[in-house]
């Protein structure tokens, strides 16, 4: 099917919704709003979560996002950061683009895949979650799955809270933000422990983050962050009866963390082996609000090393490092309005991102080499777009992107690397039509543009199996369409149903997984929608129902590749529908939440495939459900109990790897 015949059928679908609701609808008013630092336009936003709405225990940024409507959790039950633990409409997290305050925060390491520490983001911190969906926005490349933006807390006042749990978790955050004078300054302290429920799979995490903020004028600002962890992950042991080293405590694991090389050094780890991540990531912004605009520039800086220690048969089998992460960048975001009807947003990036030099601290493989093949690459972005107020009905949102995207060695010994260099455009266009006070309906149409991450471009030319000899690296090519339609049946009951299609022409297959398979698919497809649900019954209550359906495809498999599915992504269910229930009265709150995942397919053996390996897996549908109580004691004080997997359900998110059993978490809250 041709992108003109899809988009007429949208645009024909839009006019029906528009009509079947013309009864009454939408003001939005006609403020004119002009977006500041850490805020996405809020015509572009499709979903925002306000920490406000939750009383209860949230152990993490993906556990709170599990209910939203197009996002995937998909973890295995240990702490740290997973390349594969959010999708955002079918993406991985090198699809995908995640802020904290307007602030990338992606890493670039090649071992470390290209993510986001989850775990470096303190729950009590945060605000809100502003979410936009596809790569509709032209203020950021690199977004086939859309943008998260994390906004912290920016009013006075703090907390200290402590929290035990199942399998020995442990957690203490202390955090607080104070004025003085023209300055602003937080702190946040953040540590946790927990031996985790596979074998092997203790964790632990260790925060320290520091906020200034200093008010030039009523207009300018100069705000500065820096933030410092270090993660401790244990390496998940496969667990199996009747193998050696089987430990009956823990449960069956058909299989184990692996790391990059372990099939070319011998056994895979075992009990000890870890990896410890010590990460810096500091950035310093300049803010300024005009009367008809404003400007923001920031500069970011990580600074991360991968410790990676792997023990086999109670011996150090190698220690090693790798420096995963040595970029920084610059970002320009400005807006100006021109008049009532118009206002233009422009700006762009660069982002220089490096992956370092890796060493082994005395013992090591006999035939590894000092040196890890070292790769560079350079990354810029420019948009220009406009916001055109066209009547109290319509509003036409426009844009352009080019990016661009050099790599290649940062060392003549890096033999294997070569250089690339590839470049694009990207219009995009959104329609939104507000019928009346209660409904309002917005089309988009964009280009899909993204080049190759770091992980992609290092393990291509690495070539593992030799099979990228007549094959070039290219960024991913295509258009993606998203039609929503919102309406307020009454002052308890608002609903919302989008629908969004995505036709790649050019997408690039890559699981971060020996044996490490890079190659261009010929098409890829992503399809579905989603219907999101608010009901109130009272001032005290309220319930939600998100529901997500989601369908893929993909061209051009190679024969070779046994580490993925050979028709579709692996590890996309069709179904997902989230039902959440609140209850809040006097001091008394109360939270049910629960969540369906349909059936999953996967290629046997993932994450850690072995090459000639080539059984599906099949994930069968699961339900999960968690519950919350807190009781507020007074306004400063607190106690919440919240369950998970209140029934002690026996299901797995990513196959092999059973996830925990019923659970809980005691906390205790001081508010100051």
């Amino acid at each position: 099917m041709s992108k003109w015949k899809i988009l007429s059928g949208l645009l024909c679908l839009s006019l029906v919704t528009g009509s079947a609701f013309a009864a009454e609808v939408a003001s939005y008013g006609d403020e004119h709003v002009v977006v500041y630092g850490d805020q996405l336009a809020a015509n572009e936003v499709d979903t925002t979560i306000d920490l406000k709405d939750y009383k209860g225990e949230v152990k993490s940024v993906p556990e709170l996002l599990r209910g939203t409507a197009g996002i995937q959790i998909q973890e295995k039950p240990v702490g740290g950061a997973e390349d594969q633990s959010v999708k955002l409409r079918g993406h991985d997290s090198r699809r995908f683009l995640v802020l904290v305050d307007g602030v990338p925060q992606k890493n670039s390491g090649v071992m470390g895949g290209s993510y986001f520490s989850w775990d470096a983001m303190p729950m009590d911190m945060i605000e809100k979650i502003e979410i936009i969906k596809g790569a509709k926005s032209f203020k950021y490349g690199q977004t086939d799955g859309g943008v998260i933006n994390i906004i912290t807390k920016h009013t006075n006042g703090g907390q200290i809270k402590f929290s035990i749990g199942s399998n020995r978790l442990r957690q203490t955050s202390i955090y607080y933000k104070g004025s003085a004078g023209q300055l602003d300054y937080g702190i946040n302290y953040l540590f946790e422990s927990n031996d985790g429920y596979l074998r092997n799979a203790d964790y632990g995490n260790k925060l320290f983050g520091l906020n200034l903020a200093y008010h030039l004028s009523k207009t300018d600002s100069i705000k500065v962050n820096f933030l410092h962890n270090r993660t401790h992950v244990g390496r998940v042991v496969q667990n199996i009866p009747g193998t050696p080293g089987y430990n009956s405590y823990y449960p069956t694991t058909l299989f184990g963390d692996a790391y990059g090389n372990d099939q070319a050094f011998g056994a895979l780890p075992g009990d000890g082996s870890r990896t410890v991540a010590t990460g810096n990531r500091f950035d310093i912004s300049y803010e300024s609000k005009r009367d008809s605009g404003s400007d923001l520039l920031t500069y970011w800086k990580n600074n991360e090393d991968l410790n990676e220690l792997k023990v086999v048969n109670g011996a150090v089998s190698y220690d090693r490092h790798n420096s995963s992460d040595k970029s920084f960048g610059y970002i320009y975001r400005g807006t100006q309005v021109l008049d009532d009807k118009h206002e233009l947003a422009f700006g762009g990036e660069y982002t220089r991102m490096r992956y370092g030099y890796g060493w082994y601290n005395g013992v090591k493989p006999g035939t590894a080499s000092e040196l890890y093949p070292s790769q560079k690459a350079d990354v810029w972005g420019l948009y220009v777009g406009d916001t055109w107020t066209m009547d109290k009905r319509w509003t036409l949102e426009y844009g352009l992107r080019y990016d661009v995207m050099r790599a290649d060695r940062d060392d003549p010994r890096a033999t294997k690397i070569k250089s690339y260099d590839d470049r694009g455009l990207s219009p995009k266009l959104t329609a939104t039509l507000k019928h009346d006070e209660k409904t309002t309906t917005s089309l988009s149409i964009n280009r899909i543009w993204r080049s190759p991450s770091m992980a992609e471009f290092y393990w291509y030319y690495q070539d593992l199996m030799g099979n990228n000899k007549n094959g070039e690296l290219a960024p991913e090519k295509g258009w993606g369409y998203d039609l929503s339609v919102a309406h307020t049946f009454s002052d308890k009951y608002d609903s919302k149903v989008s629908l969004f299609y995505q036709n790649f022409s050019s997408f690039i297959n890559f699981l971060h997984t020996r044996p490490f398979n890079v190659y261009m698919l010929n098409g890829v497809k992503i399809w579905g929608f989603e219907w999101e649900n608010n009901y109130k019954f009272d001032d005290y209550s309220s319930v939600y129902l998100n529901y997500t359906n989601q369908h893929t495809s993909k061209d051009g498999a190679k024969n070779y590749d046994h580490a993925g599915l050979p028709d579709q992504l692996d590890y996309r269910p069709r179904h997902m529908l989230s039902l959440g229930y609140k209850f809040h009265r006097d001091s008394w709150s109360f939270q049910y939440d629960m969540h369906y995942i349909g059936n999953q397919r996967a290629m046997y053996g993932y994450p850690a495939a072995a090459p000639a390996e080539t059984r599906i897996a099949d994930l069968g549908g699961y339900v999960v459900h968690n519950l919350s109580i807190t009781k507020e004691f007074n306004k400063q004080t607190s106690a919440n109990l919240t369950v998970y997997n209140l029934f002690d359900k026996n299901y797995s998110e990513i196959y092999g790897y059973p996830m925990d059993g019923r659970t809980y978490v005691l906390s205790c809250s001081y508010n100051f």
